[in-house]
Formats: structure tokens, C-alpha cells, sequence
């Protein structure tokens, strides 16, 4: 038997598997008449550990080595071994096949990075990635001077997938970063220069153009407000920054005023492999509404503690002056009694606008026919007006007063007296027009003036001015009681702004 040509010494398994290989039936022929290019080739082919594959001739019989053979399923090894190229690789011939054709024309090499060359191995299609180029065989004696094909390539499947792999991870965490409920954004370099955003950033900071600029350039208000200097010592130090509820003052475009908003937020470095400061990383939440509910909430307290005292005051003195000036227990019950239903009165309906105003209709009503079922001896006129939580009070407690003693003494205390309140609104074309309140008694017993002034008296004359404005007034006319309060409404309104149109 004779030896193997040198061409086919060594090669570990494909070398052995060429050697026994019956190449006189091949295209190819014996291996002892390859031209010396082929043989040269195939001997460099065999002893390397790189993936190389050869089209020889005008078949483009196909060879290959230990190293390629791994990249190939049991459909092609060893089966395609001297075979034409375009029945072993008829599935990928339109990727392969141009570049074959143009370097077997002598039009140069190929070269090709990554590319996707799906092959059907293991018995199913496969996405298998390469990167590779085809360089002519030289041989004198061939066509255009180009024996074949060398192709030298690496299968870079793993590597490509692992990289998608990557950029879809990417993706995904841009993706949460980007609906994320709170701000983040990604700042690079010493001058900490905007590389994203998300949607929450720009909705809280405004549509500002950030990418590719810095902060400093981004937002100008920010100088002298310390934030700067925040990022600068995390990108010098590598130490991370945390703040909580920290006021911020923002310019929106086209705007000259600036908002405050409140924000909590989380400076951390970007390190390198190297352990060098790249960038920032800062992800933090809008809290300006919960800054604002809170200082509600101190605010509420604060005023709910000052009017639960201011409240236990009137009780105190409405208990100590209706015991003062009672004759009998059953007195001082029935009066204490009476001034704290007009008084919870009062409270309800402040309560019902969350202690902002209250309509003075409502609030006569209670403390006067709230105690009294003939209404109709009862006539109310006059614009609609809010009172303030102050006024309401003391007003109530005042016409409760005067409601009682009509009642006890005066114009409701026999069958056929009446009572007219009326009140006014004067200069309303002034900034704080004049507010005038009357109680009229007619049709009651003759009057005459007390001896001395009880609780009710001063509750409804001089206590009223540290409420409202001014001290009532009491006339004792022998026909009728009558008491009126001229003030200015801003003493008794929230907002001197009232509404003309006529109470019912």
C-alpha cells in the first residue's frame, strides 16, 4: 500500500479520516496529483487549531479540519468531506454562493463580521453567527488564476447571542428605569453631563433638552442652591449622597418666577473595572405634595388646638356666667343648656366647610328659630354673606342671646310680637365696605331698661369688638328693643368679596 501524500500527515481525526478517504472517486482525484497550491494548503489545514474550510475546483469540493468540524452537525460530518459545494451548503447558497463565485473570478476576498449564516444541524435550523473571510487559492494553472477558496472563520454564536442577550437586558432595565414612578437620570464626566432621562425626570423638572449637556448648562437656577457641589464631591469622593425632602427652586422655560419643589433623591457613583469615578447615577421622588400636606397638617393642628382652647373658653364663660347669674339650678341648666346647643349650632356649620366660612343666614336661623316654632313672627333680610369662623361664633352666641330675651321678656313673649333682622352691605364700591347688622323687637310689652347688665348684655355690646370689629349696641326703646353692630366686613369675612344676590 502505498504512503500517503505529505500533504495529509498528521491532523488528528479528520487528518486520519482524509487519509483512508477514497479520493480517486472524487472530484479531487488522488491526493499524490492535487497541485502542489492544494496540497500546501490542505497540510497548513490539518495542523492548525483554527477553524479552516477549502472549495477546490469548479465543484468547490469541500474539505476541513479538526477545528471546523466542531461547528458542524452529523447532517455535514463527515459526510460532506469532498463533496460539491453547492450540494453540502444548498440551504445557505445565496449567502455563500456570491462570495465564492467572486473570489474564484479573482475579484478579491471577502470579509464578514458577526454575520448571520442560519444551518441546520443537530437535526433542526440553527441561527449560527460568523465572522469570516473567503481569500483565493492561488494555482497557475486555473481559471483567473484561482485554484479555490480559502476560508478562514470562527464561529461567534455565543458571543453574539450573549452580547443580545446583554443589549435586551439593557433594554429591559431602560424600559423599568423609563416608567419607573420616580426620576432617574445618568450623568457622565466631571461636568456631569446628561445621558438619559426618564419620562417621571422630565415631567417633574420640565421638557428641557437634557441629553449631551450638562447640569450646570440644563439648569442655571440650580447655582448657589448646592446641588452642583453635591454631584461634584460624589464624583471626587466616590461616596454616595442621600437627602430627604430637600427644597428645590426650578425655572420653567419661559417663566421668570421659580416653584419650589421638594425632592428626595440619591446621588451614587458609577465606577469603572478600574475603580475610577465615571458618573452619577441619581434616582429620587417628587415629594412636594406630601411636604405640602404636611405643613397642612402642622398648620390644622396648630389651628385646631388654638380654637379648641378659644372654644373651651366659651364654655367657661358661658358656664360661669349662666351660673353666675341664675336663680335656681333648673335656671342655670336650661340657660347653659341653650347656649351650647347655639354654640354646637355654630360649630356644625363651620365644620361643615372645614371651618372656612359660614352663610349668615344659616347662622341667624339656628341661634334664633332654632329655639322658636312660629317662624313667621321671625323675618330675616339681607345680601348673602360667609362669615369668617371668629364672627360666626360670636355672632351666634349674640343673636342667641337676644333671641332668649325675646322670648323670656320681649316682642316673642306674647302672641302677637315680632322680630326683624336686617342687615346691609354700604360703600361697596370701596376696597372694605361697611357691614350693618339690626334687631328689631315690635309688638312686645312695654320696655324699660335693666337695672344691670348680665352676661347676656355685655355677650351682645362690648365682647363682640374683640371678634367683631365693634361692640354691639342695645337701644330700650319703650316700643321695642333694638340692637344693631355697624363693622367693616373684612372684620367678619374671610374675603371682603360678598354676593349681592338677596337671602330667601
Amino acid at each position: 500500500m502505498p504512503l500517503p501524500p505529505a500533504c495529509l500527515a498528521g491532523g488528528g481525526e479528520m487528518g486520519a479520516l482524509m487519509r483512508s478517504y477514497d479520493w480517486a472517486s472524487s472530484d479531487l482525484g488522488p491526493p499524490a496529483a492535487w497541485p502542489l497550491p492544494l496540497q500546501t494548503v490542505v497540510q497548513i489545514m490539518l495542523n492548525t487549531g483554527h477553524p479552516i474550510y477549502i472549495f477546490w475546483g469548479e465543484t468547490g469540493s469541500c474539505l476541513y479540519n479538526d477545528a471546523y468540524s466542531q461547528s458542524l452537525g452529523p447532517e455535514r460530518h463527515p459526510g460532506s468531506l469532498g463533496r460539491p459545494a453547492a450540494e453540502v451548503w444548498s440551504e445557505i447558497w445565496p449567502i455563500i454562493g456570491p462570495d465564492i463565485e467572486q473570489v474564484m473570478a479573482g475579484r478579491g476576498t471577502t470579509w464578514h463580521e458577526n454575520n448571520l449564516v442560519p444551518i441546520t444541524r443537530n437535526g433542526h435550523a440553527e441561527d449560527v453567527y460568523w465572522t469570516y473571510s473567503y481569500s483565493p487559492i492561488g494555482d497557475a494553472d486555473a481559471p483567473n488564476g484561482v485554484g479555490g477558496v480559502l476560508v478562514i472563520c470562527n464561529e461567534t454564536t455565543s458571543q453574539v447571542i450573549a452580547k443580545q442577550q446583554l443589549a435586551a437586558a439593557a433594554r429591559r432595565q431602560q424600559q423599568i428605569f423609563q416608567s419607573a414612578p420616580g426620576f432617574i437620570t445618568v450623568l457622565s464626566g466631571p461636568q456631569h453631563v446628561f445621558e438619559f432621562v426618564n419620562t417621571a425626570y422630565s415631567d417633574i423638572f420640565g421638557p428641557r433638552d437634557f441629553i449631551g449637556r450638562s447640569v450646570q448648562d440644563v439648569f442655571p437656577e440650580l447655582k448657589g442652591q448646592g446641588f452642583l457641589e453635591l454631584l461634584d464631591k460624589v464624583y471626587q469622593t466616590g461616596e454616595k449622597i442621600t437627602a430627604e425632602a430637600s427644597p428645590l427652586l426650578l425655572q420653567d422655560q419661559g417663566d421668570t418666577v421659580l416653584r419650589e419643589t421638594f425632592v428626595t433623591f440619591i446621588y451614587a457613583p458609577i465606577i469603572d473595572e478600574f475603580g475610577s469615578v465615571t458618573g452619577i447615577f441619581c434616582e429620587g421622588m417628587d415629594v412636594t405634595a406630601q411636604q405640602k400636606s404636611e405643613k397642612l397638617r402642622r398648620l390644622l393642628t396648630h389651628e385646631l388646638q388654638h380654637r379648641i382652647k378659644n372654644m373651651m373658653a366659651v364654655v367657661h364663660a358661658v358656664v360661669g356666667q349662666s351660673l353666675r347669674n341664675a336663680e335656681t339650678v333648673e335656671d342655670a341648666r336650661r340657660a347653659i343648656s341653650m347656649r351650647l346647643v347655639t354654640l354646637a349650632h355654630a360649630h356644625d356649620l363651620l365644620t361643615e366647610s372645614s371651618w372656612v366660612d359660614a352663610p349668615l343666614m344659616a347662622i341667624i336661623e339656628g341661634a334664633v328659630i332654632a329655639h322658636y316654632s312660629e317662624s313667621d313672627r321671625v323675618s330675616i333680610n339681607g345680601p348673602a354673606v360667609e362669615l369668617q369662623a371668629r364672627a360666626a361664633l360670636a355672632l351666634s352666641m349674640a343673636l342667641h342671646e337676644l333671641g332668649t330675651n325675646a322670648v323670656k321678656y320681649g316682642a316673642l313673649s306674647n302672641e302677637v310680637g315680632t322680630v326683624d333682622i336686617s342687615w346691609s352691605i354700604s360703600d361697596t364700591d370701596t376696597l372694605d365696605p361697611e357691614f350693618h347688622i339690626v334687631w328689631q323687637e315690635s309688638g312686645g310689652p312695654h320696655v324699660a331698661p335693666p337695672r344691670q347688665l348680665g352676661f347676656g348684655s355685655r355677650l351682645t355690646g362690648t365682647i363682640l369688638k374683640a371678634d367683631l370689629g365693634s361692640p354691639g349696641e342695645t337701644v330700650y326703646a319703650p316700643d321695642g328693643v333694638r340692637w344693631e353692630l355697624h363693622t367693616r366686613l373684612s372684620e367678619i369675612c374671610t374675603s371682603p368679596t360678598i354676593r349681592t344676590a338677596a337671602a330667601a
